[in-house]
């Protein structure tokens, strides 16, 4: 058998597919498409009869291909020379991918390793907001904890404060780098120290990538 054909990253495209549940929430998994060209078999005929495609979170070589995650139900291979696709779902936004390849001949010799593609998962463009924005809290008026929506279009630095009416500062809720997407930020009403706030009217504030945002919620007990 021929080396297996180089799977190139010029040659790779990702497609989102966004879980999402009602009340904004973040991507929960994407997938990746990856595009290779089909082997030949016995010189310049014949073709491959089997693939096998893994992913690893970690850089892949030739002694660990086998430790990486087998892709199930790959299909089988077509004519030596054309176009093979295969979407792998269920990938972790944020998060750094590997892909290996290799195929199978007829006599059940495999293939070498094919070049190890590298990716960071990531929603797609069409399933992103268009800017940053923070929904009203739910519930509203609260009794045992409150949850929000941030938006960002892109990566983004986040900071999330609880504040009172008068501007004293409650409860830091969320801060740092924060993947584009929409994602919830919840708040157990209780201020830094571990204790219950009073009830009262409080002040969500949101700043997205530079942006403020804010929303108003009462506390009820």
């Amino acid at each position: 058998m021929h080396p297996l054909a180089r799977i190139t990253a010029t040659a790779l495209g990702l497609a989102a597919i966004v879980a999402a549940s009602p009340g904004w929430t973040a991507p929960a998994t994407v997938s990746a498409t990856l595009q290779w060209t089909a082997p030949r078999d016995d010189g310049a005929a014949g073709h491959a009869q089997a693939y096998e495609l893994r992913y690893s979170t970690r850089p892949i070589t030739r002694a660990d291909f086998d430790r990486a995650t087998r892709v199930e139900a790959v299909q089988s291979p077509g004519p030596a020379g054309s176009r093979e696709t295969f979407t792998v779902h269920g990938l972790v936004p944020g998060t750094r991918y590997y892909f290996a390849l290799r195929a199978m001949d007829e006599a059940g010799n495999w293939s070498a390793l094919s070049n190890v593609l590298t990716l960071q998962a990531q929603a797609g463009a069409e399933d992103l907001p268009a800017t940053v924005s923070l929904s009203a809290p739910w519930p509203n008026p609260a009794g045992r904890s409150v949850r929000c929506a941030i938006a960002l279009p892109r990566t983004a630095m986040v900071q999330v404060d609880a504040f009172g009416v008068d501007g004293r500062h409650v409860r830091r809720l969320a801060s740092g780098w924060h993947p584009a997407g929409q994602r919830e930020i919840e708040w157990d009403l209780r201020d830094e120290s571990g204790k219950r706030v009073p009830a009262g009217v409080y002040l969500v504030r949101a700043v997205l990538d530079g942006a403020v945002r804010s929303e108003r919620v009462a506390v009820v007990w």
